[in-house]
């Protein structure tokens, strides 16, 4: 597994990858987004992959970016 901090290279370690797809999760459960809904799932991913990216990494942070992805 490569280090966290090789994210910035936009490389995630399966523990990353598993908070990202947590907070993914979360916020297409709340709003309703099946998965078929591609679209709207990848615009909730790219807000959450961003925050991790800029540091804003803990659980209520993901998930808040993609709910503002959402909007």
């Amino acid at each position: 597994m490569l280090p966290s901090n090789a994210a910035g290279n936009g490389v995630y370690d399966a523990k990353d990858m598993a908070e990202i797809c947590s907070a993914v999760e979360a916020v297409c459960e709340e709003l309703g987004i099946g998965r078929a809904d591609i679209a709207s799932r990848e615009r909730v991913a790219s807000n959450v992959i961003r925050s991790w990216t800029l540091g804003r990494r803990t659980p209520l942070g993901l998930v808040n970016a993609g709910l503002e992805g959402a909007a």
